[in-house]
C-alpha cells in the first residue's frame, strides 16, 4: 500500500535527521526527537527518584540506552513500513510462501543489521535499491552510535575530571585563597587560572554539543560539578571583590575564568537548569582575615557582589537540579 511506503520513507528520514542533529551537528545540540525523549524521561526519573541521588546515578546510561534503542526502533520501524508498501516486496526464496507481516519485520532487521540476505530477498530491482539503501542506514547508525558513545561518555570524564581538580585545590572558596596565598599575593593562582578555564571552556563546547551530559549524576562530592562550581567561582569573587588590590593574579586570567564560567551557566540554563529564586550565601571573609589575608571590610565585599546575585541564583540552580543542597557545599 502506498501510504505505507510513504510513511515509512518519513520515518527513516526524521530517524536519519534526528541521528545527523544530535551527533554531528556540534551546535544543534540534540535532535527534536532525542530531545523530546529525554526531557521526559528525565521528568519521569526524576519524579520517581525523589532526589535519591543512587537513582539518579543512572539516568545518564538510562538516556544514553534509550537513545540509541529509539533510533534502531525508528530506522526498523520505518523500513518495515516501507517493504510493507507492496505485497511483491520481497519474496521467500526457500518455501515460496506468501510473505506476511512478521516475515518483513525479519527482513527488515537483518537487511538493517547484518547488510546480508538470508530466506528473502527482494522481488525486483526497485525493491534491491531500497534493500541497499536500508543497509546503508544500518550503516549510518552503527557507525554515528558508536561514535557518539565514545565521544558521551568522555565528556563525562572530562566534567568529573575539572570537578576533581577544583577539590583537589580546596574543598571550600576561602581554602582556595588562602592555599593560594604566598605571603605578598595570590600569583601562585595564575597557571592554575589558566589550565582551569581552558579545561573549562572544552567542556562548555562538549556541553553544547552532547545535552545528554546533564543527565549523567554522581553520588560522589568530589566529582559533582555542581558543587565544583559554586567554590571556583567564590574563591574568584573573593580575589576580586575581598581582596586589596595589588594582591590579585593576572587580571586577564582571572576575567577568562569568569566569563568562561558564564558561558557554562548560559549553556546549561539553555537546555537544563533555571535560576533560583534565591542566591547562593556569600563566602565569609573572617577566617582568611584571622589567617593574615589582607582582605576588605565585610561591608564592602557584600557591596561588591551584589552586582552578582544572578548569577549567583544560577549557580544554585545547578545546584538543586543536580539534587544537592547548599550546605554540600561544605566539603
Amino acid at each position: 500500500m502506498p501510504i505505507l511506503f510513504f510513511l515509512g520513507i518519513v520515518i527513516v528520514v526524521l530517524a536519519i535527521i534526528d541521528i545527523i542533529w544530535t551527533i554531528l551537528w556540534v551546535e544543534g545540540g540534540a535532535g527534536f526527537i532525542t530531545k523530546a525523549l529525554s526531557s521526559s524521561l528525565w521528568r519521569v526519573m526524576s519524579t520517581f527518584a525523589h532526589g535519591n541521588r543512587k537513582a539518579l546515578r543512572l539516568a545518564g546510561p538510562t538516556m544514553l540506552t534509550l537513545t540509541l534503542l529509539n533510533w534502531i526502533f525508528l530506522l526498523w520501524l520505518g523500513w518495515a513500513l516501507v517493504f510493507s508498501g507492496s505485497t511483491n516486496a520481497i519474496t521467500d526464496t526457500v518455501n515460496q510462501t506468501p510473505i506476511v507481516w512478521q516475515n518483513i519485520v525479519y527482513y527488515t532487521g537483518y537487511t538493517i543489521f547484518t547488510l546480508g540476505l538470508g530466506d528473502y530477498s527482494p522481488a525486483s530491482p526497485f525493491w534491491q535499491i531500497m534493500t541497499a539503501i536500508a543497509s546503508g542506514t544500518g550503516m549510518l547508525f552503527f557507525t554515528l552510535g558508536a561514535s557518539y558513545i565514545i565521544s558521551v561518555v568522555g565528556a563525562v570524564l572530562n566534567k568529573r575530571s575539572f570537578s576533581s581538580s577544583v577539590i583537589e585545590i580546596g574543598t571550600s572558596s576561602e581554602e582556595i585563597v588562602k592555599d593560594a596565598w604566598n605571603g605578598n599575593d595570590l600569583s601562585n593562582m595564575n597557571l592554575l587560572l589558566m589550565d582551569m578555564s581552558d579545561q573549562l571552556s572544552v567542556l562548555s563546547m562538549k556541553q553544547k554539543a552532547y545535552p545528554l551530559l546533564n543527565y549523567f549524576h554522581t553520588t560522589n562530592k568530589k566529582e559533582a560539578i555542581a558543587i565544583a562550581l559554586p567554590i571556583i567561582d567564590d574563591a574568584l569573587s573573593i580575589i576580586v571583590y575581598g581582596m586589596e588590590a595589588g594582591t590579585q593574579p593576572n587580571p586577564i586570567l582571572i576575567k577568562k575564568f569568569r566569563n568562561c564560567i558564564s558561558n557554562h551557566l548560559e549553556t546549561l540554563e539553555a537546555t537544563y537548569i533555571k535560576s533560583a529564586d534565591e542566591p547562593l550565601a556569600l563566602p565569609k571573609l573572617d577566617q582568611l582575615k584571622k589567617d593574615g589575608l589582607p582582605v576588605v571590610k565585610t561591608d564592602v565585599f557584600e557591596s561588591q557582589m551584589a552586582g552578582l546575585t544572578e548569577r549567583r541564583k544560577k549557580l544554585f540552580g545547578l545546584l538543586k537540579e543536580d539534587n544537592w543542597q547548599e550546605k554540600d557545599l561544605d566539603l
